[in-house]
């Protein structure tokens, strides 16, 4: 914190004499006296009271917030929501590179002086924000300076007299407005049930962000407010339904006595014995009778809930938006009505999005930059913008390669394309691939676009593009007219596992890019990189480790099967040593590759000379290594094959097996119909096998077979 305060004082003061706003612009502030400049409000609003009363709003959010707590359908559907907007990151994004450290330091500040972080006030918004459509923020003043950034002269917003210093939640349900009677907000009061006296903001301290909001309301209604009707219905037919199978899971008996012959009726004093022994029985008893009693079960036809219950829960997901898959509830859903679903909830997403960044761009940011003396109106090159991050990285990836397209075929221009894409229009063109990198390799990248963007199959160019996941086009193997069986298990692996190793290997880059941006504010450049300084999780290599032994371990399994189907008999093998030394070989690759990217990020990170540069070179050093990723894999499922195949031989006292590989590569062909011995190997033990099989090399396909069964 102390270097970032020593940096940020340091770019004050040597900026100081230096003009940042254009010709024509001076830094400073427009007249913001509410008084000067506000409009007066015209019309009458609508109001829960009298003009002049403190009015609350007329939907119980007590009630909702307590339905969310203890209902697990809401509890869910809430936590989705609120964990999407946040899902990807955000940014702040400004042309001045002076006004945006000026902002983060008084972010950096405010963290330090109310003991919220960023991430908890802006997650706490987004959350007040999806249960009850209103949030409610208290700016906390600085009195007498108290909490103030050192060395930076700061000018309060009128008609305050004191510049902020932090921000604060208060509970929705628990603050009421006043308005006059064409809806200016004239106060704020919170009143607490069982606290102290009611207190009284001023409209200058309140920032009241709302959505969902009807012409002329104080308050945004919550669109969560009609479903709770609806999941009081659903608990109710719930408990009527398992009601009707407590009643009717042991069969309804009838216990008769005596018949219609004289001298063989019911005695008062036998139908009480009976009552009794019944009373006496456990569930499961039996029934032992004379010739006089006899026990019927009687078929009543109970009501089948399980219509009810299916349409009043899909009443409920409708009224919350979400669907069976956000439940987890898949069984039926296809990969396009997955997507259809998904798109829908990311447009209800998108709008809270778009409420929320306008909110914090002009009632915390426009602030905090107005008491520096960056005034966005003054000069719109201090503007300074909260953005979120996409949360749909495939329609991104799709409208991004879409503008390229247009961009390649001359129906718009290069500023037209950044500035469609949400890019500035204006760049340095010395740093683009072509000018880095010349015409070849901008040749092979416009290409690759156009493919995406039109992509050519057995019908030739087609309007729509193919649906592909990213990680089925990095691992996908070579495809020619013939496959051996070994390919098509190979590929077969490959793809099964490409999607989960593609999310495996971009949260490792995730991890790396936080690490650094956490540390980088506090940073100068170039970066001074320590001996590890970066780490990867635990989990993501466990994840990635796991993934890769299951997969090997289905190779190993066919390798030992394909060579028992060419010999004759053969024994049990052993799996636990070929399970270990598989888990050994994964983990050591693993640990070589992770050490492999350290090393090249380090590198990397000490050329870097402006935080610009960061995310760009992680970005390249992982697509760089990404192939090394690729190979690994590949070998290890490779090798787990082989030695399969030569474990099997060895189960059936097979001594020799050859090598089998018809293809392109002249390393492979070279060592074509070499004959090993495994016995020779296996002397020593049964581990020594697989490091002297193939895989040779990266992306190596040799292939073991049996000698005499080829």
């Amino acid at each position: 914190m102390s270097r970032l305060v020593y940096s940020f004082i340091n770019k004050l003061i040597s900026n100081a004499s230096a003009p940042s706003a254009p010709s024509g612009s001076t830094r400073g502030a427009i007249n913001r006296d509410p008084k000067a400049v506000k409009a007066k409000r015209v019309g009458y609003q609508i109001s829960n009271g009298s003009a002049g009363e403190a009015e609350e709003i007329d939907i119980d959010l007590e009630a909702i917030s307590q339905a969310i707590r203890t209902d697990s359908y809401l509890t869910q559907g809430v936590l989705t929501y609120q964990e999407l907007i946040f899902k990807s990151g955000w940014t702040l994004q400004s042309k001045n590179e002076q006004v945006l450290d000026y902002l983060k330091f008084r972010l950096e500040m405010m963290q330090v002086a109310t003991g919220i972080s960023l991430e908890q006030l802006f997650e706490g918004i987004a959350r007040d924000i999806v249960w009850s459509s209103n949030c409610f923020i208290v700016k906390a003043r600085a009195r007498n300076g108290i909490g103030l950034p050192p060395g930076v002269s700061l000018t309060p917003v009128l008609p305050s007299k004191e510049p902020v210093v932090g921000y604060f939640l208060l509970p929705p349900q628990t603050i009421s407005i006043t308005r006059d009677e064409n809806g200016t907000v004239t106060g704020y009061t919170q009143e607490v049930e069982g606290g102290g006296d009611a207190i009284e903001f001023k409209p200058e301290d309140i920032i009241h962000i709302k959505t969902n909001v009807r012409s002329g309301a104080a308050f945004g209604d919550p669109w969560i407010a009609p479903v709770i009707e609806d999941i009081r219905l659903l608990r109710k037919i719930e408990e009527n339904i398992s009601l009707l199978l407590y009643k009717h899971i042991f069969p309804v008996l009838k216990y008769k006595i005596g018949n219609d012959e004289p001298g063989q009726e019911a005695t008062d004093e036998e139908i009480e014995d009976v009552q009794a022994m019944i009373n006496g029985m456990d569930n499961d008893s039996l029934f032992i009778m004379p010739n006089r009693h006899d026990v019927d079960a009687l078929n009543i036809n109970a009501i089948d809930g399980k219509p009810y219950l299916d349409y009043f829960e899909n009443r409920v997901f409708s009224g919350m938006g979400l669907s069976q898959v956000d439940f987890g509830r898949g069984d039926t859903a296809n990969r396009n009505t997955a997507d259809a679903m998904t798109g829908k909830k990311a447009d209800r997403i998108k709008g809270w999005q778009q409420s929320l960044q306008s909110a914090i761009d002009s009632l915390i940011i426009d602030e905090l930059l107005i008491e520096g003396g960056f005034d966005p109106l003054v000069n719109p090159e201090f503007d300074v913008d909260f953005v979120f991050n996409e949360i749909e990285q495939e329609r991104l990836i799709a409208k991004e390669n879409h503008e390229i397209h247009k961009f390649n075929s001359n129906l718009q221009s290069f500023e037209e394309t950044r500035a469609a894409i949400g890019k500035d229009p204006t760049v340095d063109e010395s740093r683009l691939h072509f000018n880095m990198f010349g015409n070849t390799a901008n040749e092979a990248a416009q290409a690759a676009t156009e493919n995406k963007s039109q992509p050519e199959n057995q019908n030739g160019k087609r309007d729509g593009p193919k649906r592909q996941t990213e990680s089925e086009k990095h691992y996908s193997l070579d495809e020619s007219d013939e496959q051996t069986p070994f390919q098509s298990l190979l590929e077969k692996n490959i793809k099964q596992s490409a999607d989960t190793l593609s999310q495996i290997y971009e949260d490792m880059k995730k991890s790396v890019l936080y690490q650094i941006e956490r540390r980088e504010s506090r940073n100068t450049f170039p970066m001074n990189i320590k001996s590890g300084m970066i780490r990867f999780n635990q989990l993501e290599q466990d994840r990635l480790s796991k993934t890769m032994e299951s997969h090997a371990k289905e190779m190993l399994m066919s390798g030992i099967l394909s060579a028992h189907e060419s010999v004759s008999s053969y024994k049990q093998v052993k799996m636990s040593v070929a399970h270990g030394t598989i888990r050994t070989f994964i983990t050591e690759n693993n640990k070589s590759l992770e050490e492999r990217l350290k090393k090249v990020i380090d590198s990397r990170l000490k050329t870097i000379t402006s935080e610009k540069e960061v995310g760009l070179a992680i970005h390249s050093v992982f697509k760089s290594l990404q192939h090394q990723m690729i190979s690994s894999v590949k070998s290890a499922y490779v090798k787990s094959y082989n030695y399969g195949y030569a474990l099997g031989l060895l189960s059936a006292d097979e001594s020799y097996a050859s090598v089998y590989y018809e293809g392109e590569c002249k390393s492979c062909l070279s060592r074509s119909k070499e004959i090993i011995n495994l016995k020779q190997f296996s002397s020593l033990d049964e581990i020594a096998i697989f490091y002297r099989i193939p895989s040779w090399h990266p992306n190596c396909e040799c292939e073991l077979k049996n000698v005499k069964g080829g």
